[in-house]
């Protein structure tokens, strides 16, 4: 059987050890604190106008008896007005800016990295070194947009809802940011494919790449440990993001089939186009994976399992069954388990 040692995990790692990179992650506290100074500075902006509008409203509410048989209500309505159009008319600019704002720090944060990369522009070490460095600072924003609005201790009951306030106001920016920073790692990844086209190690880290866009974009109600409790924008939901998930993950899938044809016996290549093919739910072409995993490795038992559930929830139930007086036979610990997958077929 032929493997590739690079292959033998189900992550990648997109960067080969540098002495840079203890540099590199030293650029995640600037950038970061710099990202911050532009969410709140938009956040306070947005804070002001509410206050002055409420302020405006509640004086015109308790003083409107007072006030109407007066200039001065029509003066005040004027005032109140005004205030909403300055505000919605500020929000549009500064709504404009922020995107040149956030790419202004990518850019910035780029051009640090590549600084400090001591090796050659268009070499394996240099494309791998910026993928990750772009890859490690999304993952640095992974929920940030729950966490710039955190009461006190003792107003811990407000903790729900000052996060899903922080996340309605900051997640589109969070999610352009690691947008930008992980469709950035995958152009690196496409250069290195483009410098070196029959290289398996630069097809194995574009399909990386890709796994990560797509995970920017898949259901958060599939995913494990999803928090129902948690609020979670609308539009994450939405037919676009699906598309998006769609896109990338059969980008990434299209690299692992490369990947495939070099090493059709690296275990670690079929269960990646397993997972891929189990997210963009075609269970068919999931199964003939693991099948092919199985092949390769007889023995693995929890691979099996896989196979024998997927088995059931396809109506392919005879099959199922032999794969459960398998598992039975060799005193699987989750036998048992499986064959409550029995007739969990619900057809299309």
């Amino acid at each position: 059987m032929t493997t590739f040692p690079f292959l033998e995990h189900q992550a990648i790692n997109t960067s080969r050890v540098n002495p840079q990179q203890d540099s590199l992650n030293k650029m995640f506290d600037p950038v970061l604190i710099e990202f911050d100074r532009v969410m709140k500075r938009h956040a306070a902006f947005d804070l002001f106008f509410i206050c002055l509008c409420t302020a405006e409203i509640i004086t015109l509410a308790t003083s409107f008896a007072v006030l109407a048989h007066s200039l001065v209500l029509a003066l005040s309505l004027s005032v109140l007005f005004f205030t909403f159009f300055a505000y919605f008319t500020l929000r549009i600019y500064f709504q404009t800016k922020k995107p040149e704002q956030l790419s202004s720090i990518k850019e910035r944060y780029l051009n640090l990295c590549k600084s400090l990369i001591n090796c050659d522009e268009g070499s394996a070490d240099y494309h791998n070194a910026l993928a990750s460095a772009c890859c490690k600072l999304a993952n640095k924003l992974h929920s940030k947009e729950y966490n710039y609005y955190i009461p006190p201790s003792w107003f811990s009951f407000l903790v729900p809802l000052m996060e899903r306030l922080s996340c309605a106001i900051h997640w589109e920016d969070i999610h352009l940011m690691k947008e930008r920073l992980l469709n950035e790692a995958v152009n690196e990844q496409i250069k290195f494919v483009k410098s070196h086209p029959t290289s398996l190690e630069a097809h194995a880290a574009l399909a990386n790449a890709y796994v990560m866009l797509s995970g920017l974009y898949v259901d958060p109600r599939k995913l494990e440990g999803y928090d129902e409790e948690r609020w979670i924008p609308e539009k994450k939901f939405d037919k676009s993001f699906d598309e998006k998930f769609r896109f990338t993950a059969e980008r990434a899938i299209e690299e692992f089939k490369i990947l495939s044809e070099y090493a059709p016996d690296d275990p670690w290549v079929h269960s990646q186009l397993a997972y891929s093919y189990h997210d963009l739910q075609m269970p068919m072409e999931e199964i003939k994976e693991y099948e092919t995993i199985q092949r390769l490795l007889p023995t693995d038992k929890d691979n099996l399992y896989k196979l024998g559930v997927l088995y059931f929830q396809q109506g392919l139930n005879a099959k199922g069954l032999r794969v459960y007086e398998e598992l039975k036979k060799a005193h699987y610990s989750k036998a048992e388990s499986l064959i409550k997958y029995y007739g969990s077929y619900e057809g299309a």
